[in-house]
């Protein structure tokens, strides 16, 4: 029997959930490292004079992404009580009007930065990187927003996996979300003259202390796991924080430690985070004073 003109099958849901997430923590690590470039270039070149001032309209942007992210969510959960993707339609295509109204005020807001930077007295890489750093959302608002017209079509169709597809969606509106307020709270964080003498110093320092703590605790319960169990050569080589982790992940299901084991990795990223931030933060001064320490 010819197979011609078959509609090819859906991928399962379990598939697309983590192409989702390979996407997102590729998509994050792109964000982090041009958010710490940016740090690190902050006062270079700047010869004493201060970044310009975001526009007050830079908030009606957020509001309007929060709007994206509430509305594929509300109508997702439409969708989940009733069991009929069609619900989740009316949320999808208002999703869709925020974003290109959030796109809008965005490049609104661009030509307000323009008309205020002059480019002296800031390092050329780091105007580069902030520009970088909002276009690359802004492409991925547009990737969204083009994903959204799929999601629509599909749900009009009464796809069988139209629920999971708005689901994807939503989980991708919300990650862009949390994006847009890391990158708000950063423009302001680096006009704060002298950060690493203000609070961001030693409130860096402290998240990371206590990131650190948290991560080592994971370690000593590892250990303290892997002796009662009675392998105690185990628990010595456990005693480096790479070994640990990789009982605990590895053998995961052998000693019921998944859960755990994503919890730990999470504490272990964002402090790697923490480390990276306070390295930007302080050797982006010393980057800044390098002439004058060499003379």
């Amino acid at each position: 029997m010819s197979h011609a003109g078959r509609s090819p099958e859906p991928l399962p849901a379990g598939a697309s959930s983590l192409g989702l997430r390979v996407l997102l923590a590729s998509t994050a690590a792109l964000f982090i490292a041009t958010l710490f470039c940016g740090w690190y270039f902050r006062d270079t070149g700047a010869e004493g004079k201060s970044l310009p001032a975001l526009p007050l309209s830079i908030w009606l942007t957020t509001l309007l992404l929060g709007g994206v992210s509430g509305a594929v969510e509300k109508g997702l959960r439409r969708a989940r009580v009733a069991v009929d993707g069609t619900l989740a339609r009316s949320g999808v295509q208002l999703s869709l009007a925020f974003g290109v109204a959030f796109l809008l005020a965005q490049s609104w807001n661009w030509m307000e930065l323009l008309s205020q930077e002059t480019g002296e007295g800031v390092h050329p890489l780091y105007a580069f990187n902030f520009y970088l750093m909002t276009v690359l959302h802004a492409v991925h608002i547009v990737g969204g927003l083009v994903y959204g017209i799929m999601v629509m079509l599909a749900v009009k169709n009464s796809a069988a996996d139209s629920i999971q597809k708005v689901q994807n969606l939503a989980h991708y509106w919300h990650f862009l979300a949390a994006t847009w307020i890391a990158i708000l709270l950063n423009l302001y964080a680096t006009r704060i003259e002298n950060p690493e003498d203000s609070f961001l110093g030693p409130l860096s320092v402290a998240i990371m202390g206590l990131l650190l703590l948290g991560v080592l605790a994971y370690q000593v319960q590892a250990i303290v796991i892997l002796y009662k169990r009675g392998e105690r050569a185990f628990a010595l080589f456990a005693l480096l924080l790479p070994v640990a982790f990789m009982h605990i992940w590895a053998r995961g299901e052998e000693l019921g430690t998944e859960k755990m084991a994503l919890r730990w990795a999470t504490l272990q990223a964002l402090l790697l985070i923490a480390m990276m931030f306070c390295g930007t933060l302080y050797l982006g001064q010393f980057a800044g004073n390098y002439e004058e320490i060499q003379y």
